[in-house]
């Protein structure tokens, strides 16, 4: 009996180790400097603890966590938990941040897919699918592409920004081409507290929200009313 209670109380502690080693998506993690932007994809982290620089892959089969070791086998130590999985009652799977695909009972998303409404984030954790920031539901997955419909981080301060729509990671600032296309902002949560800053890509460089970095190529948000474009040195 003893052996046993020993064992349960290890298993204890091994859970709660895990469940403190995890992180979310586009966070920094302590251990390796890295930060998981998807399930099996990491960024290198600058000193500021910004994801910066090229998008690596883990070998197939593998998770990126936020462990020492970046990708590991075991599923579970995943750092984006909930992203592409279908919920615990296999209901349905958020499939970005503002988009889910129905399970049907099944492990597997199906093919019915559907949108959230204006204001909405698809929540792995809320019954109903898609929640607001307000009534505390937070994205699952990573921000859309074009930052969180409905919401102008132009008409406030990166901080309130960050503490609108809840979520980690970097962002689009606007659409003008010769300035806020070529900003973002990078929202993070220290002690439970939401914190945004606002930064300028380097260079003649723009912020591509699909693939979250600054790159000479101008993206389609930012390209409404342009007829030509062309770059010096």
């Amino acid at each position: 009996m003893l052996r046993l209670l020993i064992w349960l109380g290890l298993a204890v502690v091994l859970g709660i180790f895990i469940q403190g080693i995890r992180s979310d998506c586009n966070v920094c993690s302590g251990d390796s400097n890295v930060a998981c932007v998807s399930n099996t994809a990491f960024q290198f982290c600058s000193a500021q603890e910004l994801p910066t620089g090229a998008v690596y892959n883990c070998p197939t089969g593998y998770y990126c966590t936020a462990n020492a070791a970046i990708c590991d086998a075991n599923e579970g130590l995943r750092s984006c938990v909930g992203c592409g999985t279908c919920n615990a009652d296999n209901t349905f799977a958020c499939t970005s941040a503002t988009t889910f695909a129905l399970c049907l009972g099944s492990t597997t998303p199906s093919q019915i897919v559907g949108n959230c409404g204006t204001n909405y984030v698809c929540d792995w954790n809320n019954p109903n699918i898609c929640g607001t920031t307000a009534t505390g539901s937070q994205a699952t997955c990573p921000g859309s592409n074009d930052g969180v419909p409905g919401v102008d981080p132009t008409t406030m301060t990166p901080t309130e920004y960050c503490a609108t729509i809840q979520q980690s990671g970097r962002f689009p600032y606007g659409i003008d081409l010769t300035t806020t296309c070529r900003q973002y902002i990078y929202c993070h949560v220290n002690a439970s507290v939401w914190i945004g800053g606002l930064y300028d890509c380097p260079g003649l460089t723009y912020f591509n929200s699909t693939s979250r970095l600054c790159g000479t190529g101008v993206p389609p948000r930012c390209t409404s009313g342009v007829a030509t474009l062309s770059l010096t040195t």
